[in-house]
């Protein structure tokens, strides 16, 4: 490992030290109950679902979840704490009662119109920073469910680790929330895409091909997009490998220029993008209308398992991320990136072993004849 990867390891395992440290301190100030009510699922009829990263890969999930209270418990008022993107997923596919848009700026008033408002305040997230305990404490709900908080004292309602798939989660709070079992899988909403999907059929009708491949070259933080050098790179091999394979790069919010760009430099006429705004309806119809799509491990990845077609996604060397986010869609395959060096080294999302995408395009054709 090279001394600017050294340096950056170090870096992140004193940041992490400082973040445990935080956390520590907020445990003592935060982590109190102020209910001794005991949870009876029947009393809540107002609840509050922490969704503040504002990441659409989680508001996809928790649509599920929203749209199975909507059907079994409508008596219960849902309101989600979020950003403009979840919010605009949610309205589209699964709407809540109620929205709770999140800002720095406004957070002092936000508690202050909310506290004591709510009798099940709901995080399902693994992980739970000091921030993230400081927020949730100060609404003073009556009962908190969670996953994987069995040792925070605010917590009193806890789903089973069994359910380690945030799909399989988001189903287990439903069913601690609905008196009968329910027996039908637990379907994602989504929003209507019927017109992207008639353009992108009409888009890859025209081009001659053998298999059509949905290219997303974009997720969260540096080291789960591909750069641009990356990018071009890595379209060019798959293109000089299989020839007659067309890829459609998803648009993507605030990528528009750098994938145009690219467009530009490889001038390869079976690597397209449609010229239009992004939105989540063109890329749920770009992965519906291709044979399988290529993803960093993001919102991609779960619009696949939605609507039960094909993806490779690729994911970090850490499965217990792998366990909550892998593909469910039919035929679906992974690629894990290489291991970390150390504890605290990040691994770029191109950073894989070719013959991985080799045979798992391979296996999903085969699947799919």
């Amino acid at each position: 490992m090279n001394i600017v990867k050294k340096v950056k390891a170090k870096w992140r395992f004193i940041r992490n030290n400082i973040k445990r440290l935080k956390l520590n301190v907020y445990k003592r100030k935060y982590d109190k109950r102020l209910s001794d009510e005991v949870f009876d699922a029947k009393k809540v009829k107002n609840i509050l679902l922490l969704r503040w990263d504002n990441k659409l890969g989680d508001a996809i999930m928790c649509g599920g979840f929203i749209s199975l209270l909507k059907q079994y418990r409508p008596d219960i008022h849902i309101t989600v704490l979020t950003g403009s993107t979840t919010r605009e997923w949610l309205d589209k596919s699964a709407p809540a009662d109620e929205y709770i848009i999140y800002s720095k700026s406004n957070r002092n008033d936000i508690i202050k119109k909310n506290k004591g408002r709510f009798d099940l305040f709901i995080d399902l997230g693994t992980h739970y920073s000091h921030k993230d305990l400081s927020l949730s404490s100060q609404f003073s709900a009556k009962h908190y469910m969670g996953f994987n908080k069995k040792n925070y004292n605010l917590f009193n309602v806890h789903i089973s680790k069994e359910f380690n798939h945030f799909k399989h989660r988001y189903f287990a709070a439903a069913q601690m929330l609905i008196e009968n079992e329910i027996k039908e899988p637990l379907l994602l909403p989504i929003p209507n895409f019927s017109n992207e999907k008639k353009n992108i059929n009409e888009i890859l009708e025209k081009i001659p091909h053998s298999n059509s491949i949905g290219v997303n070259l974009f997720g969260s933080g540096k080291y789960r997009r591909f750069s641009f050098s990356e990018a071009k790179k890595f379209l060019l091999t798959w293109r000089m490998k299989y020839p007659q394979d067309l890829l459609v790069i998803i648009p993507t919010p605030s990528e528009e220029k750098f994938i145009s760009s690219l467009l530009v430099e490889i001038g390869d006429p079976l690597v397209i993008s449609p010229s239009c705004k992004p939105c989540f309806e063109m890329s749920l119809a770009i992965i519906d209308k291709v044979d399988f799509t290529f993803t960093p491990d993001t919102a991609v990845v779960h619009m696949g398992t939605a609507i039960n077609k094909p993806i490779i996604g690729v994911y970090r060397y850490n499965m217990q991320n792998y366990d909550e986010w892998k593909p469910l869609s039919k035929y679906s395959k992974s690629i894990i990136n290489r291991e970390p060096y150390c504890t605290n080294d990040s691994v770029y999302v191109h950073d894989f072993e070719w013959n991985d995408l080799e045979k798992a395009r391979e296996n999903i054709i085969k699947a799919k004849v």
